[in-house]
């Protein structure tokens, strides 16, 4: 490995970049393993960002098919859904709609942890990661309206929540939750507006997946046939055993006991029964904005690394970042076969600057280059050099060596190894990789496509036996994604630039492996076999179809019951059990200034004749409540920047089983008081709610 290597570590430099690689190996190392029973095509857990879209779609259709049975209003919410309960083709829609949305949370969450291991979060990839974290809230969010309208005694906390959350806002003049302190009281157009918003937000989804996706190429937004008939089986079947639970129907007045509560969507909501609307700001607001910073907070210095070959020179574009790649103008011949193969959009065409025949030249943008080295295997006139791992510097020494071993009359059979593969160059392990595959001069490469076909032409040429190139196995989660498989499209002389015998002295003796961690057995086997030119007797599950189908369904089984298990939780309500009075009221205090007429003056506009301009302000209310005898008295100022509103409050005071003697005292000004008195029969888990309006005035809830 070449000094530069080891200065540069051609990657984006992170916090804590060890331990993040070691977790990569880890969760690499499982899939390694699940691999041995099935192919990665049917693998949902390589494949979360395209699972979550598939689930995603399947509650957005039942979302609509479940609207035959389900009525929108705070009336008949309940009632229309406790009428399809059970294993009816309501219930099961029902059911189908609320695991595929718990799916879809699921499968986000696993999508981001592994992102976030894989480092897939630095530089250029801010946006996805960003991107991705609303996507993320927005799903959340749109799944707690879903449960607010359910209108059971879950949803109920869910609005008390939410409307706690939102009088923290200085923008309304009255507190939302007064709304929800009393069945009357509940705004039936507030819960049309929650429908409404729950039926339009996934349009969102779209606007914010064309963000998330926008600096790649080739996105595949579904999962083949098979998985995805796979998932939907197990989603019907998990339907229909296990049905949605329905919790008794809201009551504003009681406290309940315990709340069935789902934890991929109402987690949220523990945090807001002990903390009140501050557990919701923490966990919807605080913590997302947290996640999303990691793009700087983890971020460390890199070093600055420019092409030492052609500092400078003929229009060499500067090398921002020692991972990205970089142009030699003067050497692009505008075959815009690196624009097609770059996985990350990250190429353009402009028009040159050099004053050469062709017309454009290809430029890299460096917010977008993440250094996979793809377009470096793309270039057949060396264009496109990776500063770090430069072809000039990289190629010869690895021509050399292969020349010392064939001088000695060796043969020389070379083994190619991605670095991606292992968590990056800087942990790349050449002497674990020479105990693998015996017999092979290893040499490290950045990524499998970073080989260019020339290249390989000039070894087969000066007389290398065989060619075997260890490429990252991991399409999704690989540094090159789909760009990986380019160069065994090029060696197979179906995509430039081709390989050519002819110019290779009339081999083509050239393997591509795939490799994970857990898999060192079979690619010891293949590497084996390719050097002794026997038939491999590394299984493959993939020819295995009954055995395929059946580790499918097993998988999606698991993940259907890591999906409905943690949607029916019973939680213990932590608020007080004892009875509670509560007094609502909205006031207007006595003013104190009233305002007086003034004498004309001439001199004074016509509008600004009669009255005072001065705003009046208003004294404050006070609330004398009196229980058993026992009196409490609070005072509440006017609301408004000038004083001059009314006094809107609520007053809650615990009361004792049985029955309470209340009296309640409304003082709005020396000579303006109002009371009201009788007998409250005080039971368990209840609120006992009194209002007081000005038009209406004292009311028993």
């Amino acid at each position: 490995m070449s000094a530069k290597i080891s200065d540069s570590h051609l990657i984006e430099h992170v916090r804590g970049a060890r331990g993040f690689a070691w977790i990569e190996r880890r969760f690499a190392s499982f899939d390694g393993w699940l691999k041995r029973f099935l192919p990665d095509s049917l693998n949902p857990l390589l494949q979360t960002g395209r699972v979550a879209n598939l689930s995603l779609l399947i509650a957005v259709v039942t979302g609509v098919w479940l609207l035959i049975w389900y009525s929108p209003s705070v009336e008949y919410a309940h009632s229309s859904l406790q009428a399809i309960e059970g294993r009816g083709l309501g219930g099961w829609v029902r059911a189908l709609h609320r695991y595929s949305s718990d799916l879809v949370m699921l499968v986000l969450l696993i999508h981001s942890v592994r992102m976030f291991v894989a480092r897939k979060f630095i530089g250029s990839r801010w946006l996805a990661w960003v991107s991705g974290v609303v996507l993320l809230v927005l799903v959340w969010f749109i799944g707690w309206t879903g449960y607010w309208l359910v209108w059971d005694q879950p949803a109920q906390q869910v609005a008390l929540t939410s409307m706690q959350f939102m009088d923290l806002l200085p923008i309304f003049g009255e507190p939302l939750s007064r709304d929800f302190l009393a069945d009357r009281l509940v705004p039936s157009l507030l819960f049309f507006v929650v429908f409404f918003t729950h039926m339009l937000l996934p349009l969102m989804i779209a606007v914010g997946l064309v963000f998330h996706l926008s600096r790649l190429n080739r996105v595949q937004l579904l999962p083949n046939r098979t998985l995805s008939v796979a998932l939907i089986l197990a989603l019907a079947v998990a339907s229909f055993i296990v049905p949605a639970p329905l919790d008794p129907a809201a009551e504003m007045a009681v406290k309940p006991e315990q709340l069935t509560v789902d934890a991929w969507y109402l987690t949220p909501l523990a945090l807001a029964l002990r903390f009140h609307s501050l557990g919701l700001w923490i966990a919807v607001i605080l913590i997302p904005l947290f996640v999303m910073s990691f793009p700087w907070l983890l971020r460390r210095r890199r070093s600055q690394v420019v092409d030492a070959a052609e500092p400078e020179a003929e229009g060499n574009q500067a090398a921002p970042n020692v991972y990205q790649t970089i142009v030699t103008e003067s050497r692009c011949h505008a075959c815009t076969q690196c624009y097609q193969d770059c996985p990350y959009d990250a190429i353009q065409m402009l028009p040159r600057t050099d004053g050469k025949a062709f017309n454009v030249r290809a430029w890299v943008d460096p917010a977008r280059c993440v250094g996979c080295a793809v377009c470096v295997g793309s270039c057949d006139s060396e264009a496109m050099r990776l500063p770090g791992f430069d072809i000039e510097s990289e190629e010869q020494p690895m021509l050399d060596r292969a020349q010392k071993q064939l001088a000695a009359g060796e043969p020389v059979w070379l083994a190619f190894v991605s670095a991606d593969s292992e968590g990056g160059i800087p942990y790349f392990k050449r002497a674990v990789w020479e105990n693998r595959l015996p017999g092979y001069q290893v040499e490290i490469i950045p990524t499998a496509s970073w080989l260019r076909t020339k290249w390989l032409e000039r070894l087969f040429k000066a007389g290398v036996s065989g060619v075997l190139i260890v490429q990252d196995g991991r399409e999704d989660l690989a540094q090159a994604r789909d760009g990986n498989r380019w160069i065994a499209d090029r060696l197979a002389g179906q995509r430039d630039p081709v390989y050519r015998p002819a110019r290779a002295g009339g081999q083509a003796n050239f393997k591509c492996v795939d490799y994970v961690p857990g898999r060192e057995d079979a690619v010891r086997e293949i590497a084996r076999s390719f050097r002794e030119q026997s038939p491999s007797e590394a299984a493959e599950p993939s020819g295995r179809p009954l055995r395929k189908w059946i580790v499918a369904l097993a998988t999606c089984a698991l993940l259907m019951i890591a999906t409905v298990g943690p949607s029916h939780l019973t939680v213990s309500n932590p608020v007080d059990p004892a009875p509670e009075l509560v007094f609502s009221f909205r006031a207007f205090g006595a003013l104190l200034n009233e305002e007086e007429e003034q004498a004309f003056d001439p001199n004074r506009p016509v509008h600004m004749q009669g009255r005072s301009t001065a705003k009046p302000e208003r004294q404050p209310v006070t609330v004398r409540v009196t229980v058993d005898g026992v009196t409490q008295e609070h005072s509440y100022r006017a609301r408004g920047i000038s004083r001059d509103g009314p006094a809107i409050d609520e007053l809650r005071r615990p009361l004792s089983v049985g029955e309470r003697n209340v009296e309640i005292e409304l003082i709005k000004g020396p000579e303006s008081r109002q009371q009201w008195s009788g007998v409250i029969e005080a039971e368990p888990r209840r609120f006992h709610v009194i209002s007081y309006e000005p038009a209406t005035g004292f009311r028993v809830e």
